[in-house]
């Protein structure tokens, strides 16, 4: 299994069809780009996946799946990874290309500013603080992903429904 969703040529005629010029360089930066595309797939997706990780611990991705249905209940195979993930990890790794880093920044906890005043005018940021809400959220690749998503994404307090 590779160290990435999906195949370089399969990502090159993905990006080729869609015109997306940006999606340049060498065999080799663009092999790192899926890879790094590949490990935001699975830290921003990884608790809304269904299932668990066939291979369990030993598995390096977070497909393929085991006891994984998608959200209309159709049975996904043990043995296969969801057409939907190397497809989002395609639009990722050309983030990833683009500007390296950007989809799994650094978070310095230090660096975030509640209450900034100046002057008379004083602004209060209510926003989430925390690791997770440095992900960046994209779109496109969340409705990519969305027939596969079957728990929360980005939240810790959760639950997750069955069907029996």
């Amino acid at each position: 299994m590779s160290d990435f969703y999906g195949t370089l040529a399969a990502a090159d005629a993905y990006h080729l069809a869609r015109g997306n010029s940006t999606w340049t360089g060498t065999d080799g930066v663009k092999n790192i780009a899926l890879l790094r595309g590949s490990e935001y797939i699975d830290q921003a997706f990884r608790s809304a996946f269904p299932g668990l990780k066939t291979e369990q611990r030993d598995q390096l991705r977070e497909w393929p799946r085991s006891d994984a249905y998608d959200i209309e209940g159709n049975y996904l195979p043990s043995d296969e990874v969801p057409d939907e993930v190397p497809i989002a990890t395609y639009e990722a790794a050309l983030r990833e290309l683009v500007d390296p880093g950007s989809l799994l920044p650094d978070y310095d906890p230090g660096g975030q500013q509640k209450r900034v005043k100046v002057d008379v005018i004083e602004i209060e940021y209510s926003a989430p603080h925390g690791a997770a809400s440095s992900l960046p959220v994209v779109n496109a690749i969340r409705g990519i992903l969305a027939p596969v998503l079957t728990g929360a994404v980005g939240s810790g307090i959760a639950g997750r429904a069955v069907r029996t």
